[in-house]
């Protein structure tokens, strides 16, 4: 079978329209614009999970619960924390583990000391997103 190979990365398959979706991930064209706002996206499959958000549609249904999600992303990411053991990325130093890579990035920033997220009001930098955000309230 004959591999198909991106001109833009080291990325390779043998089908086509693997490749043709894993070029829009090269692209800043974002042709389905929403119709409720002014966002728009590169795939329709993009669109559609964003459009659910506006209409409250959740039509990906949890077989464990009762609990529904407006894209099959948030249901996976739901099953691994509510339903299994499975936690995947794990720190090499104190052997923390969790379902998500980024809240794993985050935690070892506790053992390095890197806060890359930096007030632009003041000198205070913070580890994560949701301290900066709770610091940045006192200058307002």
């Amino acid at each position: 079978m004959e591999k198909l190979m991106c001109s833009y990365c080291n990325y390779t398959t043998t089908k086509k329209y693997l490749l043709q979706r894993h070029l829009k991930s090269h692209s800043t064209e974002r042709p389905h614009k929403c119709a409720y706002c002014d966002r728009s996206f590169k795939t329709t499959i993009q669109l559609t999970n964003h459009v659910n958000t506006h209409l409250g549609v959740k039509p990906f249904q949890c077989k464990f619960c009762a609990f529904s999600f407006t894209t099959s992303g948030e249901l996976i990411r739901h099953v691994r924390y509510k339903h299994t053991l499975e936690k995947p990325h794990r720190c090499e130093e104190c052997g923390y583990a969790t379902v998500e890579l980024s809240k794993l990035r985050r935690h070892i920033r506790t053992h390095t000391g890197e806060k890359p997220y930096a007030c632009p009001h003041c000198s205070y930098c913070s580890p994560d997103t949701f301290k900066l955000k709770r610091h940045l309230r006192v200058h307002t």
